[in-house]
């Protein structure tokens, strides 16, 4: 899975902390639209569309799709979006009804009517996150646009927090071995993803299992160097004192690729050599 591999990697990121400019509001998705959808309906469906802020991600039975997602155009009756660098038409009917149009099909025209968008989709909004979503990727798609304003290229300690909350999926302000291990599996299909934009169900299942090897690796370094109390766990004061990553390849590896949608990881790993 692909955010890139583990923890490690956004703990390194928020220590070494440099920030640039923050996400434009300008550029977010609108909020009536930032929620989970399924086609044809939510209790009946073979594909699912997760619309946050500023990312777009898409499974089917077959595969998964993450791209960058911004507005591009405002329109009086429709939006035009960029995802991943495509112009899409976007309508949200009076009754609810999500209507996408196929990327490409994207113009600067006034009304929805006028540009006759070929191959619309349907999506019907949705309380619960399709199950055709993997587990890693609902809790990661939560925190995806905090992570990507607050880890950014100025120093912060909002970075360490929000990386911090994701993985410490039980709210007891620690993190343990399990923590992290399912910490590493979302960023290394997180990192998979921002690297090939789709990735097919195989492929993924391919790296999630991978990820269990890595996972134990980076626990134990992380406890074993920063566990000063022997609770066999990670409070954030221990991770933010004179953090040291494991000096594991897969550290670089997973940055570079999750570099793809968050600049700042790629420029981090280009000082870790």
């Amino acid at each position: 899975m692909s955010l890139t591999r583990a923890l490690f990697i956004f703990l390194i990121l928020a220590l070494c902390s440099w920030n640039g400019q923050k996400a434009q509001a300008s550029d977010a998705l609108p909020q009536e639209i930032q929620r989970n959808w399924a086609q044809p309906d939510c209790g009946n469906y073979d594909e699912a569309l997760i619309l946050s802020r500023f990312f777009y991600l898409r499974s089917t039975q077959k595969d998964m799709t993450l791209l960058p997602a911004r507005v591009k155009w405002k329109q009086p009756d429709h939006w035009v979006l960029d995802l991943g660098g495509d112009q899409t038409p976007v309508r949200l009917e009076a009754d609810g009804v999500l209507k996408m149009g196929a990327s490409g099909t994207g113009r600067k025209s006034a009304l929805w009517e006028e540009l006759e968008p070929e191959d619309t989709h349907e999506y019907t909004g949705c309380m619960d996150t399709p199950k055709l979503v993997p587990k890693l990727m609902i809790r990661l798609m939560r925190f995806i646009d905090r992570i990507k304003e607050q880890c950014t290229l100025k120093i912060t300690n909002e970075c360490a927090i929000v990386l911090f909350k994701l993985a410490d999926e039980n709210h007891d302000k620690k993190l343990s071995k399990a923590e992290i291990k399912r910490a590493v599996a979302s960023t290394i299909l997180f990192a998979g993803l921002a690297e090939k934009r789709t990735l097919p169900d195989a492929e993924a299942l391919t790296l999630v299992k991978q990820s269990k090897a890595d996972g134990d690796k980076i626990a134990d370094e992380l406890l074993k160097a920063h566990d000063k109390d022997n609770s066999k766990s990670l409070d954030y004061n221990e991770l933010v004192t004179d953090f040291t990553p494991p000096n594991l390849p897969v550290v670089k590896e997973t940055l570079v690729k999750a570099g793809v949608l968050l600049p700042s990881f790629k420029l981090l790993a280009m000082v870790m050599d």
